[in-house]
């Protein structure tokens, strides 16, 4: 890999993970999981109800990560689950009157953060980070999905210092 591509790569990658550290540090201060916080995030400003299905394909969770999530959020009386009637055993997520209050206080500022962050790229370097970040998305699926290397026939293992 040439140099300037491997500087470039770790500076992307160190950005995710301060991107990704903010969000933690949030659910850290408010004594949830960071599932958690994702779960009251995807809720908290829907209009449409989310099962527990829904948040596993929504932001690819393992099912028994979001329902360790789901219970703890139960326990704390933030959330409740009913039956979707007509449907064998999925469950609607709900909030109830305590996780709404803790929605407002807590999840709203951080959708408003986000807001008057955005709010401070013009529309054209909203719309590019949109456009890169989603081709990116799709760039590395495929290459992830690739079960050969093009260039060598060979499988996985790749020396990223190469």
């Amino acid at each position: 890999m040439n140099t300037a591509l491997k500087s470039q790569l770790l500076m992307l990658s160190n950005t995710k993970k301060k991107f990704n550290s903010l969000y933690h540090e949030e659910a850290l201060r408010l004594g949830i999981s960071d599932t958690a916080l994702w779960i009251l995030y995807s809720i908290f400003g829907a209009e449409e109800t989310f099962t527990q299905y829904d948040l596993c394909e929504a932001w690819q969770y393992p099912r028994q990560t979001v329902n360790s999530a789901i219970t703890s959020l139960i326990k704390v009386g933030y959330v409740t689950l009913e039956v979707i009637p007509g449907t064998r055993n999925r469950k609607a997520i709900h909030l109830t009157e305590n996780g709404l209050v803790f929605c407002k206080k807590n999840i709203l500022p951080l959708y408003l953060a986000e807001e008057r962050a955005y709010l401070q790229m013009s529309e054209k370097e909203l719309d590019t980070f949109v456009a890169l970040y989603e081709k990116q998305y799709a760039l590395l699926k495929k290459e992830f999905g690739s079960k050969n290397d093009e260039t060598t026939g060979e499988k996985g293992n790749h020396d990223v210092n190469e």
